[in-house]
């Protein structure tokens, strides 16, 4: 057996009204352990404690059978640990290389800092090489998608010396070609010798990575498990409470008049010729590669960038929609990529978030009625099973909450045309089955929906149609039922002629 390099013994932590209550695990060298559970199950508090972030309030740490014995967070022994958060924070204005070998920087001379570039980019280089990264070196972070920040990040645990490494929710943003990437990095680290914390809410990834699952729930360990001794339906009925037969649960309705038709888009050199219709009660998906479009093509949709060549055409009427307030008053709604940075107002509150963008309809000259306006967003919380305290600021909630109460703000603005980039990403199963039980509301109040994602498996299990994004253009657009995982990855890569 592999040696233990990390052990944690009866830890507890009491943070404001949640509790990390008697937790025991273990990692081994040259295994990766997955971690799953809800959000809000305390899967980031655990790996907060174990990267000496959090001290706990009792319990024992070991690393390398050595206990942790300091107070304090800046303990040596975590030196031994890197922490890949789900956000990746890198400095945008720095180059690939920059940021890769930040901590490990060649110089030419120690003394005055001076930077060796030429070494620099000549190790940069030499891992795009080796790993098969699709950037350049001299690339700036600023200029990435979300994706391909990601991929970077994992770099970063790769050529660091850290012998536990952890990694959170590093496939939920990725196509299944970037995931294919992803799963060599990791099994390159793990080849290494290093053990591997792996939180995701995705069971392919548990199947195809793990060694060892462990589920937490409400601040506690249900259970811990050897892969390759428990079939996916056990995970989930230990995950939820419960056997959830149909993870995609669509329906099928008559579809409607055309709401939206796109001919001819096109943004600078980044892309041309985009062509799409959508009818009510319709669900189009569109996927492709990091770097593919789908943001931009989003946000070209929504007014959110100038310069965009073509024609929009909403309910039959050629509109330009020039910014996204045009793009509101036109019932076009947007739920970005980036929730953190881009739709969420951090110092308000969960009430406010939902209701920005509909308080036209409880106004009553310049005074709105807050008393109505709370009790509408009370309906549309409950309806998407958000905790119901609705003066908690948003920024308490964990990330699949803040993205539910998000989805209801736009449901609450009556807008018809949802448009919605990595919905579902970093939520946990029971909190994607909510978006798309209110997706399925959605269509059936005649709304329709463009829906971005990387996960082909979830375009295929949500969506009528799947446009795919590839060489700045769209190369296929058909019904779900008439293409294959298979096929779309071809289509992604440029390998379908």
């Amino acid at each position: 057996m592999s040696p233990e390099l990390l052990r944690l013994e009866n830890v507890n932590l009491q943070l404001d009204n949640f509790h990390l209550s008697d937790i025991n695990i273990n990692l081994y060298a040259n295994e990766i352990h997955v971690i799953m559970g809800e959000n809000g199950a305390g899967k980031s508090l655990l790996m907060q404690i174990i990267s000496g972030l959090l001290v706990p309030d009792s319990g024992s740490i070991y690393i390398r059978n050595q206990q942790v014995r300091s107070k304090s967070v800046s303990s040596d022994m975590f030196d031994d640990v890197i922490y890949i958060r789900q956000d990746a924070t890198m400095l945008t204005q720095l180059s690939i290389a920059e940021n890769l070998f930040f901590h490990k920087m060649p110089y030419k001379n120690k003394w005055l800092k001076s930077i060796d570039y030429d070494k620099l980019n000549f190790m940069c280089q030499q891992l795009i090489e080796d790993l098969g990264l699709p950037v350049s070196v001299f690339d700036k972070v600023a200029t990435l998608g979300f994706a391909q920040r990601q991929i970077i990040e994992f770099c970063r645990a790769y050529i660091s010396d850290a012998s536990i490494v952890i990694l959170d929710e590093p496939s939920s943003a990725l196509t299944q070609t970037e995931r294919d990437l992803l799963y060599r990095i990791v099994t390159k680290i793990k080849a290494k010798g290093a053990g591997i914390f792996y939180i995701t809410h995705c069971l392919e990834d548990v199947s195809l990575l793990g060694d060892r699952v462990t589920i937490i729930k409400n601040g506690s360990i249900i259970g811990t498990k050897v892969v390759a001794e428990c079939p996916q339906e056990e995970i989930i009925k230990m995950l939820s409470g419960r056997y959830i037969k149909n993870r995609y649960p669509k329906i099928v309705i008559n579809k409607g008049k055309n709401i939206l038709s796109v001919r001819n888009l096109g943004f600078s050199d980044k892309l041309k010729n985009i062509n799409l219709d959508l009818n009510e009660g319709d669900i189009l998906g569109i996927t492709g590669l990091a770097g593919s479009g789908r943001t931009l093509l989003a946000n070209c949709l929504f007014g959110a960038v100038d310069g965009v060549e073509g024609e929009i055409f909403v309910n039959g009427a050629s509109i330009k929609i020039d910014s996204p307030y045009k793009a509101i008053c036109n019932g076009i709604a947007l739920i970005p990529e980036n929730r953190l940075t881009d739709s969420i107002f951090g110092y308000l509150d969960i009430s406010n978030n939902v209701a920005v963008s509909s308080l036209k309809r409880f106004a009553n000259f310049s005074l709105i009625n807050t008393t109505y306006l709370e009790q509408v967003v009370a309906d549309y919380v409950e309806k998407l099973n958000i905790p119901q305290n609705l003066h908690n600021n948003i920024l308490e909630y964990t990330g699949g909450n803040q993205q539910k109460a998000i989805f209801a703000k736009w449901i609450m603005s009556r807008a018809k045309i949802f448009i919605l980039d990595e919905p579902t990403r970093g939520l946990d199963i029971a909190s994607k089955i909510d978006i798309y039980n209110s997706i399925n509301d959605l269509i059936k109040k005649k709304a329709g929906i463009i829906f971005i994602s990387s996960d082909i498996e979830e375009i295929l299990g949500i969506c009528d149609r799947v446009a795919v994004l590839a060489n700045r253009t769209c190369v296929c657009n058909v019904p779900t039922k008439d293409i294959s995982v298979e096929k779309i990855i071809e289509f992604s890569t440029g390998q379908e002629q």
